[in-house]
C-alpha cells in the first residue's frame, strides 16, 4: 500500500466513525425522550393510583359509616317497636283495669244506693220510735203529775 492511501482510509474511517457516533447519539437521544415520556406516564399513573387509593379509602370509610348508621337505625326501630308493643300491652292492661274499675264503681254505687235506702228506712223507723217514746214520756209525765 502506498502511503497516500492510508491517510485517505484514515479520513474515511474517521467519517464512518463520526457517522456511527452521530447515529448512536441520535438513537440515544430518541431513547432518552421515550424514557422521559415513559417516566412522565409512570408518574401520572402513580398519581392516579394514589388518588384512586385515597378515593377508595374514603369510599370504604363512608360505607363503614353508612353500615353503622343503618345498624343504629335498625336497632332504634327494633327498640321503638318493642317499646310500642310494651305500651300497647300496658294500654290493654290499663283498659282492662279501667273496665274492672268501672264495674266496681257501678257495684259500689248500687251498694251505696241500697245503704242509703236502708238508712232512710232506719231513720224513718227511728223517728217513729222517737215519736212513740216522746208520747210515752208525755203520758208518764202526765200520769206522774196527777
Amino acid at each position: 500500500m502506498k502511503i497516500r492511501v492510508l491517510p485517505i482510509l484514515n479520513a474515511i474511517g474517521c467519517l464512518v466513525l463520526t457517522g456511527v457516533v452521530t447515529s448512536q447519539w441520535f438513537r440515544e437521544r430518541d431513547t432518552d425522550q421515550k424514557l422521559l415520556a415513559v417516566k412522565k406516564s409512570l408518574a401520572a399513573a402513580k398519581d392516579f393510583s394514589a388518588a384512586e387509593t385515597k378515593r377508595a379509602t374514603t369510599l370504604e370509610r363512608d360505607i363503614a359509616v353508612l353500615k353503622e348508621s343503618i345498624e343504629a337505625t335498625q336497632n332504634s326501630a327494633e327498640e321503638a317497636a318493642r317499646a310500642a308493643a310494651e305500651k300497647a300491652t300496658h294500654a290493654t292492661g290499663l283498659e282492662t283495669e279501667i273496665a274492672a274499675a268501672r264495674e266496681q264503681v257501678k257495684t259500689w254505687e248500687a251498694a251505696l244506693a241500697e245503704r242509703d235506702a236502708k238508712l232512710r228506712s232506719l231513720n224513718d223507723e227511728l223517728t217513729a220510735t222517737r215519736q212513740r217514746l216522746d208520747a210515752a214520756i208525755a203520758k208518764l209525765k202526765a200520769a206522774g203529775a196527777r
